[in-house]
């Protein structure tokens, strides 16, 4: 495992492919989500649903490249979100898992995982390669 993960073309372009998977997995349109392409890769996906905890507040799927994907809720105060769980130690789960997981959003979930992961940058970065090939265009 590297400490930080080497990104080339190849590998911000499959990581913009499996973000728009995802965001298509989870129903949200394109201006909904968004994704940086180079290091630190991240993305955020606005979801159309609500936590019953934090009425009012909108909820997003997060990705981090250190950690995977997290549901988490704004804050009031423009600070950093409050995230609510990780999908798990696997950075690049298909979407469908992904979409899956935003589902359990508001209850407890046996597939969440409340400590932040690390995540494998090797194996994250050949994994978003693959997105990159024609087929997910």
């Amino acid at each position: 495992m590297t400490e930080q993960m080497l990104v080339d073309a190849t590998v911000g372009l499959g990581f913009e492919r499996y973000v728009q998977r995802v965001a298509v997995g989870v129903g949200a349109g394109i201006e909904q989500w968004c994704c940086r392409r180079e290091h630190p890769l991240e993305a955020y996906i606005a979801l159309d649903r609500t936590v019953p905890r934090f009425p009012g507040r909108e909820v997003a799927l997060l990705w981090e490249e250190t950690c995977g994907w997290a549901l988490a809720v704004e804050t009031r105060s423009g600070e950093d979100l409050i995230v609510l769980g990780y999908l798990g130690e696997h950075a690049v789960p298909t979407p469908d898992a992904v979409a899956d997981f935003a589902a359990t959003l508001g209850t407890r979930s046996p597939h969440w995982v409340m400590n932040r992961p690390l995540a494998d940058s090797d194996e994250t970065a050949r994994e978003l390669r693959s997105y990159s090939g024609s087929a997910y265009a």
